[in-house]
């Protein structure tokens, strides 16, 4: 009876312990899933928006590109009538405050120049044309006209450009306002986009400066010019207009429930 006894209480304390064993996987148990009342992610509580600003101000320099050409019945003579031509233009251009620190090259060159004879059956005509490029940093916008008139005087047989610019100081100035500006209309975006999404904006998670656009310049124009005549003429007279840079950003701005004023 004893025995019987044991056995019985054996079997009871086996099942007993097989229950407590059943894993989270067994029949019966609990699983923990979303639920609507849950917060929203990150990403649904952001708002992603672009702005662009724009600032301009008025140019306080100036490049202006000149050529120096000169021909000759030969490539040394050609050369050697350049390089006289380009060195009196030099030192017209020092006498007036053009140093050579504002003076670069952009293009040398010299080449063979078949002209098509006049006659009908004659040989071509062979020349020499040297031509030396320059770009001229002019650091008063009121000084471009002297600066032309000095170099067309004194050598120079061509304006190709003139260009109204910036330095890089105020270039620099007008980027920080412009990127001021897209930040100002971004914020705008963001905040009507979370009115109309009963949201109200909390922060700023990111942001992302698009590349800033090439600063539109006044351009004077450019053409071929030239030398000038003997006879007295009138100074070359250019008007510059403003300077405008642009640029675009990306922001991402964390944007929460809208919570009523009043109860």
């Amino acid at each position: 009876m004893r025995r019987q006894t044991l056995a019985t209480l054996g079997v009871a304390l086996l099942l007993a312990l097989a229950g407590c064993s059943a894993g989270p996987e067994s029949p019966g148990a609990a699983v923990s899933t979303p639920t609507d009342s849950q917060p929203a992610t990150d990403a649904e509580s952001t708002i992603r928006v672009a702005g662009s600003g724009s600032a301009d101000a008025e140019p306080n320099q100036a490049v202006v590109r000149v050529a120096v050409v000169a021909v000759g019945s030969d490539a040394a003579t050609a050369r050697q009538r350049l390089a006289e031509n380009t060195s009196r233009m030099r030192t017209a251009l020092d006498r007036i405050g053009v140093g050579d620190g504002q003076i670069t090259t952009e293009r040398y060159d010299i080449y063979q120049d078949r002209r098509r004879p006049r006659e009908e059956g004659a040989e071509p005509r062979v020349q020499y044309r040297a031509s030396h490029d320059f770009e001229i940093t002019v650091t008063d916008p009121d000084d471009v006209g002297e600066v032309i008139d000095t170099a067309v005087r004194n050598g120079a047989t061509e304006i190709n450009d003139v260009s109204f610019t910036l330095s890089t100081e105020r270039r620099r100035t007008l980027e920080r306002r412009a990127r001021s500006a897209a930040m100002a209309d971004a914020r705008s975006k963001a905040s009507a986009l979370a009115t109309d999404a009963n949201l109200t904006v909390t922060g700023v998670r990111v942001i992302r400066t698009g590349s800033s656009g090439a600063p539109r310049y006044a351009d004077a124009g450019g053409a071929a010019t030239a030398t000038a005549a003997p006879t007295p003429a009138a100074p070359s007279d250019l008007e510059s207009g403003p300077v405008t840079v642009t640029t675009t950003i990306q922001v991402v701005y964390e944007a929460g429930p809208r919570t009523n004023a009043t109860a």
